[in-house]
Formats: C-alpha cells, sequence, structure tokens
C-alpha cells in the first residue's frame, strides 16, 4: 500500500511540476509563427503595444519593402490577454512590390485607403508585423476612422521583435 501510494503522490507532483513550468502561449511573444508564402521562412520582424480598434479609433500599419524582390507580408492583432492571434495573417497578408507601401487596417476608414482589412474589436492589444524578408520598413498609428482627414492621429511604438530599447 506504501509503494503505491508513493507512486500516485509521485506522479501527481510531476505532473503539477509539468502543468507549472509549461509554456503558455503569450501573443507575440510565443504564438507559432503562420506560413505566409508557401517555401518561404516567416519573419517576426516587429512588435506593436496599444493596438485598438474601438470607440471609432483603428489602428493602421504602413509597411514598405526595401527589397530588391516581392515579399509577403502580414500583420497579426492580439487582443487584451494574449493567447492565440486573433485573425488569420497568412489570408490578409499581401504581396509587397520592390519599394512599394501597402496599408494594413484593423477596420475600414474614411480617410485612409487600406490595403488589407484585418477585422478585430477590442479596446487594447497588440500585434505582430511578419514578413519572408528582413526588408521592410514600418509605421504604425491610430486615427479616427469616420473622418476624411481623419480629425485625429496618434503614432505607436514599433519595436524591433520583442525587444524595445529606452531612451534615456
Amino acid at each position: 500500500m506504501k509503494a503505491t501510494h508513493y507512486a500516485v503522490s509521485s506522479l501527481a507532483a510531476l505532473a503539477l511540476c509539468l502543468i507549472a513550468h509549461a509554456p503558455a502561449q503569450a501573443g507575440i511573444v510565443d504564438s507559432a509563427l503562420p506560413v505566409l508564402s508557401a517555401g518561404a521562412t516567416t519573419f517576426h520582424l516587429y512588435s506593436v503595444p496599444g493596438v485598438i480598434r474601438f470607440n471609432g479609433v483603428s489602428t493602421f500599419f504602413s509597411c514598405t519593402s526595401t527589397d530588391s524582390a516581392a515579399t509577403q507580408v502580414g500583420v497579426e492583432l492580439f487582443g487584451p490577454a494574449g493567447g492565440a492571434p486573433g485573425n488569420d495573417a497568412a489570408a490578409t497578408s499581401l504581396s509587397v512590390a520592390p519599394g512599394a507601401t501597402v496599408i494594413f487596417g484593423t477596420g475600414a476608414a474614411a480617410g485612409i485607403s487600406i490595403d488589407s482589412n484585418l477585422g478585430g474589436l477590442f479596446s487594447k492589444g497588440s500585434a505582430r508585423i511578419l514578413a519572408t524578408s528582413k526588408k521592410l520598413a514600418c509605421t504604425a498609428f491610430l486615427a479616427d476612422d469616420g473622418n476624411a482627414p481623419p480629425t485625429s492621429m496618434a503614432q505607436l511604438t514599433i519595436i524591433a521583435k520583442t525587444k524595445q530599447k529606452a531612451h534615456n
């Protein structure tokens, strides 16, 4: 009886340790990268905190290719709790020609022409900008989506992958 009790207790303790140390999906940090283009590597280039689509405010991502070949670009949205992406980045990704610029938006806007509608409805979240080339320049901003031109806009901070450098 003692040996059985010890074996059950040991298994239970091991199970608790494995559960406690199992990595959780934490949004931009460790969610699996989607395949944007068959046979091409997808790179997580930038992270964007402060993404919103709520009460007439949407988020826009403007990206310009600096590569000499076309690249596939996508944006993944994550809600306030992190976890799995809230959209299908492969389905909303775009092929960007050398030197071309595209705009992704969390929704349509009266004063901003978007190339890809990412959808989503959340008061706070984050995003990951993905591409099949590392030669991409991007910016992100919030704007009111009901006025042409927008009556309010604010730039969002973009960080390289998950490493933000402090300005001192």
